[in-house]
């Protein structure tokens, strides 16, 4: 895989994350929301929040975390994001409060949208029972070796 891969099609999605192991027992470094060409008001003056806005959501992984010689991070670029969560349990049964910020497998599926060319990203974080949601129209993957 070259150092920056983008795509909107989930079978290359999906071979990116064979390349990555599906993230397994990856180490989360980030997570970054942009919300860019925001807009108040709508044409009636009425408020839109940061409703209409273009979101992007900005995941940094640390590959390989436990083996010096992969020290590398990364970066999974979620453009025109429909919707994102963080979804954390009322009780995290981890060995720490609040959720361990590795991940376990990441899975893709498209999202039932009349076209069906929407995106469905989860990955659930390691102890805890934490999850990460997107559903977004393009990702993007770009290695960065530090």
């Amino acid at each position: 895989m070259n150092d920056r891969f983008e795509t909107t099609d989930i079978k290359e999605v999906d071979e990116a994350l064979k390349h990555f192991n599906h993230f397994h027992d990856d180490h989360v470094a980030g997570i970054e929301i942009k919300f860019e060409n925001y807009k108040a008001l709508d044409d009636d003056d009425a408020s839109t929040g940061i409703r209409n806005a273009d979101k992007t959501v900005i995941l940094t992984v640390n590959t390989y975390p436990y083996r010096k010689e992969h020290k590398q991070r990364v970066q999974v670029k979620f453009k025109g994001v429909k919707s994102f969560e963080i979804l954390s349990p009322l009780e995290d049964h981890g060995p720490k409060e609040g959720p361990t910020w590795g991940t376990l497998d990441t899975y893709t599926r498209h999202e039932p949208t009349p076209d069906g060319s929407d995106i469905k990203w989860e990955f659930g974080f390691i102890c805890g029972g934490t999850k990460f949601l997107v559903i977004c129209s393009k990702i993007a993957f770009l290695k960065q070796v530090s």
